[in-house]
């Protein structure tokens, strides 16, 4: 190669490297004014973040832009508007702190049409978001407008549903017009219809009031007295009425109900709906609690207000309009009574009959706790307890200056069904040990508190499940 071309080819090279510096030697001086000095434009919210780029780069460019866009919604200040439902209705004060609590939270989650500028260097990775005030203004009001009318019309489909006595249908579309203004309720709700003015918000929650107090729940009987077994099913039955403005009492079809057990357990159908004459009938099929006294809670089922809500915001807002407390709601009294039984015991102790029986008078005081009611006459019985004990000496360990004594003790309970005669119930165990040092006596004492305890961990929950 001659000397000019060496000339040439060196020249060509030292553009190309100046051509490849200077781009990244501008980039580094071309910092953005925004970036040196937070903007002061009062037309725009604004928020602007930065973080060290460390780690996967995916990660610190999420961070940024999250914390960016949470510092510009900060800027966003929220009144609450003297229209509001919060400021209006005294029976959600308790709500009203928790939700502006939220209020923040809930317009960074809805911010949209914001503009987006980032930044780079090789340490730092910077995010600016910006969002016109008026821009802001606009959609929020055409979301609000959105809400009220989407609301209204759900508003009108309840009236129409209530017109026609249809009032879990009226309460489902309360519950849609609920949803649908759920991220306003601090804002005004006024909305003009071609019937007049009306705050949505406070007319949804007031007519929702109104339903629930114009139900009436009645049990057919209040009191019932229940010996129950699992192939007897004990039919309890509820009217559900509607008062209409004029006074009429009207049976109300098709309402869902729920029972459940407010006292005491046991098992019964859970879910009803109301049929002719506005009754739901629920059917308890077997008590498990023995509790002498127990109760059944008849309310109004809401559950299908929720269905499909997956947001735990609107669940919120939704509990706070259908309040639980307000549900039209009645109670049934069951007074258990037991089965009858008549008892034969034979307690053996050391091969004589005792005269106390103390051993199976206890046990006998149990049963008659939980499951029976004993009688002296063997004819009125509906079932015949046997219970047989015998307590057997062991041997006798003599120690330095003392001696320990040991027993035995058996155990057998059987269970009759007094009209045919069938053993319902048979159970026992043998070999209870009862170790103290004096004497026998000692030793017979501490058998019995053994029998005792294990007959009422094994026995006693098998007993539970006896058709008695």
């Amino acid at each position: 190669m001659n000397k000019q071309n060496r000339l040439l080819s060196g020249v060509i090279t030292f553009a190309l490297m100046f051509l490849f510096l200077v781009p990244n030697n501008a980039s580094a001086k071309r910092k953005p004014e925004w970036v040196k000095e937070r903007p002061n434009d009062p037309a725009y919210y604004i928020g602007i973040a930065m973080s060290p780029k460390t780690g996967n780069s995916r990660d610190y460019v999420k961070k940024t832009r999250v914390e960016a866009l949470k510092q510009m919604s900060s800027e966003i200040k929220v009144n609450v508007s003297s229209n509001s439902v919060l400021h209006r209705l005294e029976d959600l004060n308790g709500f009203r702190d928790e939700y502006e609590a939220e209020i923040h939270t809930s317009v960074e989650q809805t911010l949209e049409g914001y503009e987006v500028k980032t930044w780079e260097n090789k340490k730092e990775y910077w995010v600016m978001v910006r969002l016109s005030k008026e821009k802001y203004k606009m959609m929020r009001l055409m979301k609000l407008d959105m809400a009220k009318s989407r609301a209204y019309s759900y508003y009108e489909d309840a009236l129409k549903a209530l017109d026609e006595y249809d009032v879990y249908t009226a309460l489902n579309f309360l519950g849609k017009a609920v949803v649908n203004i759920k991220d306003h309720l601090e804002e005004d709700l006024t909305y003009r219809s071609v019937d007049g003015t009306i705050n949505i918000g406070t007319a949804v929650y007031g007519k929702i009031q109104d339903i629930f107090h114009r139900i009436e729940l009645e049990p057919l009987q209040k009191n019932y007295r229940v010996k129950l077994s699992k192939n007897k099913q004990l039919p309890i039955e509820v009217k559900a009425t509607w008062y209409a403005e004029n006074g009429q009492e009207i049976p109300l079809e098709g309402l869902p109900l729920n029972f459940s057990f407010s006292k005491g357990e046991g098992v019964l159908s859970s879910q009803s709906v109301t049929g002719p004459g506005g009754i739901a009938k629920t059917l308890i099929s077997r008590l498990i609690s023995k509790s002498k006294t127990q109760e059944i809670k008849c309310v109004l089922d809401i559950s299908s207000v929720k269905q499909g809500i997956k947001e735990p915001e609107a669940e919120k807002v939704l509990d706070v309009f259908f309040p639980e407390n307000m549900l039209p709601v009645t109670y049934i009294s069951l007074e258990l009574e037991k089965s009858s039984a008549y008892v034969e015991m034979e307690e053996i102790i050391f091969g004589e009959e005792s005269s106390q029986q103390s051993l199976l008078s206890e046990i006998k005081t149990i049963l008659n706790k939980s499951f029976f009611t004993f009688t002296g006459n063997k004819e009125d019985a509906d079932f015949i307890v046997r219970l047989k004990s015998e307590i057997v000496p062991g041997e006798e360990k003599k120690g330095n200056g003392y001696s320990l004594f040991i027993v035995y003790a058996d155990f057998k309970i059987s269970i009759e069904n007094a009209k045919t005669g069938t053993e319902v119930f048979s159970d026992g165990f043998t070999g209870i040990k009862g170790m103290r040092p004096g004497s026998y006596e000692h030793a017979i004492k501490d058998a019995m508190n053994n029998l005792i305890k294990k007959f009422n961990e094994d026995i006693l929950s098998r007993l539970e499940q006896l058709d008695m």
